[in-house]
């Protein structure tokens, strides 16, 4: 950026993994009819009284740890005052002056650290779902529990915006508080940017960007307004603070409010629940759930399994693929075996099933099963996928699905010689060319042989008997 440093702060909204609401017993369960899944509570009926779900709280504690906050045992709840279709009672619940955590800190994979300014919890809002000429109004994610994330201004580039966003929803995944699904609207960020000259500690003026849907959005956002408040710099001209949209299409941000028009929220206590005390026993268990983060687990794998190479950061980036892997490893113990198969053909097929990891039916046992059973020779590489593909809708027992589907692989030379012998006569070309050197004509004779036994040889075993055969 030439003469100039960019800044940047992050606000993350993530929806805790909860059954319930944050204040009432209605259910979160996401794709439910439209309005189904309210209650006079979330809808802000007069005389209705909120009741406070543990659940969330025990999550936001198990965050607060994660992130190295500093958790205050005495909390409250306020009422954050603003109209808007989607908000049924025009307040929302939330923390302000007593948030649940602060002073945190993430570390990331490059070595740098963002602080933490503040984590608090608060209800969200419906969803608006406009149409051509009006729009529509579902309350149904109104009082899901959320929680509010927000860093110093301590990120520099929007490349490390994008750094932190991953690791941070990584984090959250490994602890089991939420599944940081953007699509399905668990996962949601906004961003303050300004920039300064080189070596000034003030900071320059800040606008807010709305509307990014997706990391990779995030820092095209972050890209596109660093340029343009550059532009805007090096003219001499003023930076309005204001609040912008991301144009996704349009690759642009386009000004949404000014400051003038931001809302004054009038916090005050929410006069309907009471303070809260978080107790030494919560934060204690919390932090036993916390497990190994992330970046502990890429040590210990760099450590333990040196062989796997480039495989361990596409294992660690998933928390599921890794604790599979690790289970695998525990029955069948190649590590780079079991690696090549997640990553390879097991992936494959969970990637085209509708519902990804959530359709995985098969145990660790069957599958370091097939994992072995290939490894020994007793099927090929088209049976063992075969067979992982019946397994991982069904958990069929591997066995079984091998003696039915007749995979059982051809190996044995007494077996193979008659399927070679006719091979050999039928093609009568290839043959010849193979004796005149052309070492590729092997390749379709095996092909043949393999057709013949219905894909069940050995293919080592075949090259190695075919080139025996026209040696003599």
């Amino acid at each position: 950026m030439g003469n100039f440093e960019i800044v940047i702060g992050l606000e993350v909204h993530v929806q805790l993994k909860t059954a319930s609401k944050i204040f009432c017993p209605c259910s979160t369960k996401f794709e439910s009819p439209p309005n189904s899944n309210i209650c006079p509570v979330c809808c802000g009926y007069p005389g209705v009284l909120p009741v406070f779900n543990e659940r969330a709280l025990e999550l936001a504690a198990r965050v607060c740890l994660a992130l190295n906050c500093k958790i205050n045992k005495q909390i409250y709840f306020e009422r954050k005052n603003y109209f808007y279709p989607d908000l049924p009672k025009d307040y929302q619940i939330s923390q302000y002056k007593m948030p649940l955590g602060v002073k945190g800190n993430l570390g990331l994979e490059s070595g740098g650290k963002i602080r933490i300014n503040r984590v608090h919890l608060e209800e969200d809002a419906g969803k608006l779902i406009h149409k051509q000429g009006y729009s529509l109004v579902d309350f149904n994610r109104t009082g899901t529990p959320l929680l509010e994330i927000v860093s110093e201004p301590d990120i520099r580039s929007p490349q490390e915006a994008f750094d932190y966003l991953s690791h941070l929803k990584l984090v959250l995944q490994y602890i089991n508080t939420s599944d940081c699904d953007m699509e399905k609207g668990y996962l949601r960020c906004d961003a303050n940017i300004s920039l300064r000259k080189k070596g000034d500690l003030k900071l320059g003026t800040k606008v807010e960007l709305k509307n990014m849907n997706t990391f990779k959005g995030v820092r095209a956002a972050l890209e596109f307004e660093a340029k343009r408040q550059k532009e805007l710099l090096e003219q001499n001209k003023p930076i309005l603070q204001d609040t912008r949209l991301w144009d996704s299409e349009g690759l642009r941000t386009l000004p949404m409010r000014t400051k003038e028009e931001a809302h004054d929220y009038r916090y005050f206590p929410e006069p309907d629940l009471l303070d809260f005390s978080v107790s030494d026993e919560l934060i204690e268990k919390e932090k036993k759930l916390l497990g190994e983060l992330p970046l502990e687990r890429k040590k210990r794998y760099l450590r333990d399994y040196q062989d796997l190479g480039k495989d361990i950061d596409i294992l660690i980036t998933n928390y599921w693929l890794a604790d599979f892997f690790e289970k695998t490893i525990k029955i069948y113990p190649k590590a780079k075996e079991v690696s090549n198969w997640i990553l390879g053909p097991f992936l494959e097929q969970v990637n085209s099933l509708s519902e990804g990891f959530d359709s995985v039916k098969i145990s660790i046992q069957n599958f370091a099963k097939i994992i072995k059973y290939f490894s020994q020779g007793k099927v090929n590489n088209l049976a063992a996928k075969k067979v992982l593909s019946i397994c991982i809708a069904t958990d069929e027992d591997v066995d079984t699905v091998i003696e039915r589907e007749k995979l059982l692989q051809v190996s044995g030379e007494d077996e193979l010689s008659a399927f070679i012998e006719d091979t050999v006569k039928e093609n009568p070309k290839p043959v010849k060319d193979y004796l005149e050197g052309k070492e590729v004509a092997i390749q379709f004779l095996l092909g043949q042989v393999m057709k013949k036994t219905k894909g069940k040889a050995n293919p080592k075993v075949v090259r190695d008997m075919l080139k025996r055969r026209l040696s003599k």
